[in-house]
């Protein structure tokens, strides 16, 4: 994509995942909770996603002259912000399902968690001028963030409630999450075009 035309990508692929987060339909469970969970569970995936491709540019990274990070730098901001909105959608859907926010649910603390260090890591990183520091702190904070999610427990939080629903609702999850996977992507090269000028 034309770099010129980044800004629209992102608010067109945005308002397409808004509008198929409306549009999706409910179960007589939850009912337009669901909704939520919907964006929830996509950008979540979305930010994984982000943190996974951090961790591969640093490892990349290792192995060449270059002292430009603009592209690492973007997939963790991206990821910083999906994950954060992410966490705060999941926050609403529990109050609303569940009647309150459970804050000793091993899940929550998790994302939490990987908000804290995520935006640790980036200020770290943005700031220091070692090559190989910049590189081992992705490394780590995608390793720190696959771990603390597989070890997370679940009380409340179910397993994955996508896979046990009728067809339509699995459907419409996964065009949700592959519209914010593009988003993200397109956020991203924004953001790096952006840094690079």
């Amino acid at each position: 994509m034309n770099p010129k035309k980044l800004p629209a990508g992102v608010i067109i692929s945005l308002i397409a995942g808004i509008l198929l987060v409306l549009l999706s339909p409910e179960d007589k469970e939850l009912g337009p909770v669901l909704k939520l969970i919907y964006f929830h569970g996509a950008l979540i995936v979305a930010g994984l996603f982000l943190f996974t491709g951090a961790g591969i540019v640093s490892i990349i990274s290792l192995f060449r002259k270059s002292s430009d990070f603009s592209l690492l730098f973007a997939i963790e901001k991206t990821a910083i912000v999906f994950w954060i909105a992410a966490t705060i959608a999941g926050n609403i859907a529990s109050q609303l399902a569940w009647g309150g926010i459970f804050w000793s649910e091993p899940r929550l603390q998790a994302t939490i968690i990987i908000s804290l260090i995520s935006i640790s890591i980036y200020l770290i990183s943005s700031a220091s001028e070692n090559p190989k520091t910049i590189s081992f702190l992705g490394i780590g904070l995608t390793l720190s963030v696959w771990i603390l999610m597989i070890r997370a427990a679940r009380i409340m939080h179910p397993d994955n409630p996508f896979s046990v629903s009728e067809s339509s609702i699995r459907l419409f999850f996964v065009l949700i999450t592959l519209v914010f996977l593009i988003s993200s992507i397109l956020v991203v090269r924004w953001i790096s075009k952006n840094s690079l000028k």
